[in-house]
């Protein structure tokens, strides 16, 4: 449901303009209904794969295990006996969530099974074997972990796969490695701070000490979040996750309430408030150095909520009529959607069956979450969310 707020009348236009009786109109209309449903989604073939650990104190303890796995080496580069192998890890300091100057370990685990990161969904927990070591994070947004020390016989296993690789014709070598051979995993064993590690600059390096050195790219990446059910969410907030295990949701705009035209419709914006109070309250006890990553846009989706979460993820066209970018201002803790091409559509050819309005934060592998007003009694009518609708009315041909 959708209910009226306010409507204001700014007053008469000029006729050079539209007539001598047009008057531009405000309406704001409350969205009523604003709920959550969960629409966990892909977390791998991400910009971005995520590991470490982070308690957080409004949304509860998340434990998020990265998944990697390198190609082999192009046939022109050749791993040497003498050869060592570094795993070059590099992430983005201004998305931290957590500690950004504290120290996060990691265990690093061989894993067990075969998987597909096309298909890797945030909460599928891999089967891991052998514990291969352990390796820290501090505050620098880079660093070099020497396998060869760390984990000898799985570099061992590479080589073989690496050498039989380049004598092999018939591609055998290149089948047995995608499906016997399955990467690593950096598993928390603190809990300091989520790394959002670049997908493109994560690298294995193998070094030689008379010999080239070269990088070899990921072949596959993902991972797995476990959140805590200790959550301490405001009575009306609803949270908003990037990794979409929730998601906001209602059914219309509620435009059908108004008289306007096409002719007459001039803007329509989508407002939706941040819970700022909340947000900053809950960090408020804790060190300077504890951060929260933070999204910069958001994306409204009119889809069918029997396909999600596939028609609301990232290859879903974007700026179409069905899929808009909205802004963050961070002047005013406000989410903001362009919908007039929207609502243009939906008075011309009226409400598509079996739709309903969805609303995302980005899924690029990167964790981030946020806390959105709803229509609650206890939510002041300026912060509810709504649509602001200017048009013009009375307009003489």
């Amino acid at each position: 449901m959708v209910g009226f707020s306010a409507c204001e009348n700014p007053g008469s236009v000029g006729s050079d303009i539209t007539g001598p009786t047009s008057e531009v109109v405000q309406d704001t209309l409350i969205i009523d209904g604003l709920t959550s449903v969960d629409a966990t989604s892909y977390s791998g073939e991400q910009n971005f794969f995520s590991a470490g650990s982070f308690d957080d104190p409004l949304f509860g303890s998340m434990d998020v295990t990265g998944y990697l796995k390198p190609n082999l080496p192009a046939s022109s580069d050749t791993m040497k006996a003498d050869g060592e192998l570094l795993l070059r890890i590099m992430y983005n300091l201004g998305q931290v969530s957590g500690d950004s100057v504290g120290t996060q370990q990691f265990g690093l685990y061989q894993i067990d099974q075969y998987w597909r990161d096309r298909v890797l969904k945030v909460n599928d927990k891999l089967s891991l074997g052998q514990k291969l070591g352990e390796f820290s994070v501090g505050s620098e947004d880079s660093l070099m972990i020497n396998l060869s020390d760390l984990a000898s016989e799985w570099v061992d296993k590479y080589r073989t796969y690496a050498e039989d690789s380049k004598a092999d014709e018939t591609g055998s070598v290149d089948s047995t490695y995608k499906y016997d051979a399955h990467g690593l995993a950096l598993v928390p064993q603190n809990s300091t701070k989520i790394l959002p590690l670049y997908r493109d600059s994560t690298r294995f390096v193998i070094e030689h000490p008379e010999a080239d050195t070269f990088d070899v790219s990921l072949n596959r990446w993902g991972y797995y979040l476990n959140r805590g059910s200790n959550t301490t969410i405001p009575q009306g907030s609803i949270p908003l996750h990037s990794t979409y295990e929730n998601v906001l949701n209602f059914k219309r705009l509620g435009i059908d309430q108004l008289d306007i035209q096409v002719s007459g419709l001039s803007r329509a914006i989508l407002v939706l408030n941040e819970n700022t109070d909340a947000l900053e309250q809950s960090l408020s006890g804790e060190p300077s150095t504890i951060k929260r990553a933070k999204e910069q846009v958001a994306y409204l989706h009119l889809a069918d909520p029997e396909g999600l979460p596939e028609n609301i993820d990232p290859g879903a066209p974007l700026n179409s009529p069905t899929r808009l970018q909205g802004s963050y201002s961070v002047e005013n803790g406000t989410f903001r959607f362009d919908v007039t091409r929207l609502v243009e559509n939906i008075i011309r050819n009226g409400f598509p069956e079996d739709r309903e309005f969805f609303i995302t934060l980005p899924n690029n592998g990167v964790i981030k979450s946020t806390l959105i007003m709803t229509d609650d009694d206890q939510v002041p009518a300026g912060l509810k969310p709504k649509i602001i609708i200017t048009s013009l009315k009375n307009i003489k041909n």
